[in-house]
């Protein structure tokens, strides 16, 4: 079967593969060629694609994964992808390191913004 991974403005990964194990809502869920046409939500979790014994990880942040014939479309805001999990764990631990920093430095902004509206509004009355 195929599968196509697209992120916003992207199309990641077009390839054939044999099995597809995805993060769902209920937990973990394998596909294979001849599954019936479904679709499905994701989690964020570990995708896996697997081609004559070799696997590919992919770290999602959540998605959309629709299957419909042969062909196999899954939709994620945020994909990294590695050849281990091991170094698929360093990439997200780090992306999520410099994910933090970003939100520590919107909320020291959005909190300076929100002191300076207070006083002019003081100022004001």
């Amino acid at each position: 079967m195929r599968v196509r991974i697209v992120v916003p403005g992207k199309l990641l990964l077009d390839q054939e593969v044999e099995k597809i194990t995805a993060p769902g809502a209920e937990g973990s869920f394998q596909i294979l060629p001849r599954h019936v046409d479904v679709v499905w939500t994701l989690q964020a979790g570990i995708l896996i694609l697997t081609r004559e014994e070799e696997e590919r990880f992919f770290a999602i942040h959540q998605g959309v994964l629709v299957k419909e014939k042969a062909l196999v479309q899954i939709s994620s805001y945020q994909v990294m992808e590695s050849t281990s999990l091991e170094e698929l764990k360093e990439t997200v631990e780090k992306n999520f390191r410099n994910l933090d920093e970003r939100e520590k430095k919107l909320s020291r902004i959005l909190d300076k913004l929100e002191a300076d509206t207070l006083i002019r509004l003081a100022e004001l009355e």
